[in-house]
């Protein structure tokens, strides 16, 4: 394992985590002073619709959170004899602590079979945990399973179970691990114990239980005490969970640039893992600590579709909104021997590029690996098997088939939150965001179609058409003649302006009169829409959209 740096980015008014592993972005978090994340939190929730339909319910989280949230039916905390479906699951435990115990209970298929209306009632008071941040028009996703991670442990008040991370290899250890959660635990509550407490000595794991016991009892408090819904339970901000989750003995450094934010995390180390106190650093350099340690330059390139290898091929990346295609290319990359080995090292090298952009991007969903075409079964296999190893450290669960005869992998990975795209980038107002645009000559056929389309429509004596200064520019230079044409055709001054706000294929033809009258419309609106402005026509304003192009 790499020794990766922490670098943390807080004296403006957006937080920011970069990951570095061997010298390159692996991880990037942001999160906004104004606008915290809300995965994790707890709150009290009203049930606003139930659905049998869907087998789910929407859930007011009160006036903090504007979109209701969704939960299905295998994450509603069922009846006490329904809670032991989910007491004997595997005994290894997930290193994950978001949702560890709405995974145990979805794993359960008995969960699933319930009804949710013999579980739920509209305005029924429900306890429930954020699993998934609200993505785009999606409200967020909840679970009734709550889980309370710690520094060594996650705490799951419904499961009685107790679990060990599978990263812990050791039997020994798992023994003394289990041994002293289940001293600790009390009559009911399960715990999985992280990666972390390997090697953390019985005071330290001890300490980390108690104060995940002493937290819940205080959330029961909480939520007793309230009358309606709302958050019961905020979980830390990024600083601290950074330290809380990503702080491990490969951390070399956490390099801070706020020292506010510096004192904090001191003190929070110090309370709950004292031998990390002395990695924490306070930076006072010139530059701006992302300038620094080349995190920003790393930024602009995880936005751009292609990504350069250093052999000389690429990933070409194009994200959808269910579905992520990465196409594998041997670009300038030409070997040295045959064929079949150049295209094999070319994948090879590319499964962990492919690895380290789904973790910086956060790409989740389904996602569609293109590999260059490989003869031997031979080849494919060490590709696959390069491509498991690479994604064995991602903390998103990703699940892969075998690589097929056209060298396709197919692949999901967990989605928690927004990717890099959707937190840093928004539509383009130019091409509403289909990436292209009309071209200038198209755009300048379709007005003329329109001047033509609507000359014996408009009782003006003038064609008003406003399009983009290039549109016009063309227009005025090429089709001079047939504007004439239609001049006298229609016996009316065809008078064309470039407008400089407009977008590329943005336009208006509108009819003027000398009383202010102006009539016009499209042919596809037809008579009904004729009738409806009573005999007369509109002014057309088209954009992509309205014209469904």
């Amino acid at each position: 394992m790499l020794e990766n740096v922490l670098v943390v980015n807080a004296e403006g008014p957006e937080t920011r985590v970069g990951v570095i592993q061997g010298g390159v972005l692996w991880e990037y978090f942001l999160e906004s002073k104004r606008d915290r994340g809300i995965v994790g939190n707890i709150y009290r929730g009203r049930v606003t619709r139930v659905l049998p339909g869907m087998q789910a319910a929407f859930v007011d989280l009160g006036p903090t959170v504007e979109r209701a949230a969704f939960l299905y039916v295998a994450d509603v905390l069922g009846a006490a004899d329904e809670r032991k479906l989910f007491n004997g699951a595997d005994a290894d435990g997930d290193d994950a602590p978001e949702g560890t115990a709405a995974r145990i209970a979805r794993s359960r298929k008995r969960a699933a079979e319930r009804k949710i209306e013999d579980l739920l009632k509209p305005n029924q008071q429900v306890l429930v945990q954020i699993v998934k941040d609200p993505i785009g028009l999606k409200g967020a996703r909840v679970t009734g399973y709550l889980s309370l991670p710690g520094r060594y442990s996650v705490f799951m008040p419904a499961v009685d179970h107790v679990g060990v991370s599978r990263r812990i290899s050791s039997e020994s250890e798992r023994r003394r691990l289990k041994k002293l959660v289940r001293e600790m635990r009390g009559k009911s509550g399960g715990f999985i114990v992280r990666t972390a407490a390997e090697g953390a000595s019985d005071g330290e794991i001890r300490d980390d239980l108690a104060f995940l016991l002493r937290l819940w009892a205080e959330i029961g408090r909480r939520e007793k005490a309230m009358k309606g819904p709302g958050l019961v339970y905020a979980d830390l901000d990024l600083v601290l969970r950074t330290v809380r989750d990503l702080l491990s003995e490969d951390t070399k450094s956490i390099f801070i640039d706020d020292r506010e934010q510096y004192e904090r995390v001191r003190k929070f180390t110090s309370a709950f893992l004292p031998s990390a106190t002395e990695r924490i650093k306070l930076y006072s350099g010139r530059q701006p600590i992302f300038d620094h340690y080349g995190i920003e330059a790393e930024l602009r390139t995880a936005l751009s579709r292609r990504v350069e290898l250093k052999s000389g091929g690429s990933l070409v990346i194009d994200q959808g909104e269910a579905l992520t295609a990465i196409d594998v290319n041997t670009g300038s990359f030409v070997g040295k021997t045959d064929l079949e080995e150049t295209v094999t090292k070319n994948n090879l090298e590319a499964c962990k590029e492919v690895a380290r952009q789904l973790r910086l991007r956060n790409i989740g969903g389904i996602i569609v690996i293109d590999f260059v075409d490989m003869d031997k079964d031979s080849n494919r296999k060490k590709v696959w098997d390069a491509l498991q190893t690479a994604l064995a450290s991602d903390r998103s669960r990703c699940n892969l088939t075998k690589i097929s005869e056209l060298g396709l992998v197919e692949m999901t990975r967990k989605r928690t939150r927004e990717s890099l795209h959707q937190l840093l980038t928004e539509t383009c107002p130019a091409c509403d965001g289909r990436g292209v645009v009309k071209s200038t000559t198209t755009v300048a056929n379709e007005v003329l179609r329109e001047i033509r389309r609507l000359g014996n429509l408009v009782e003006a004596d003038v064609i008003q058409v406003e399009c983009a200064p290039r549109v016009a520019d063309l227009i005025r230079k090429f089709d001079r003649e047939y504007i004439d044409e239609l001049e006298k055709k229609f016996h009316k001054k065809v008078d064309i302006t470039g407008v400089k706000g407009y977008k590329p294929d943005h336009y208006k033809v509108m009819g003027r009169g000398s009383g202010g009258s102006s009539s016009k419309g499209r042919s596809r609106q037809g008579r009904s829409q004729r009738k409806r402005n009573g005999g007369k026509k509109k002014a057309t304003d088209t954009t992509p959209a309205q014209r469904g192009d």
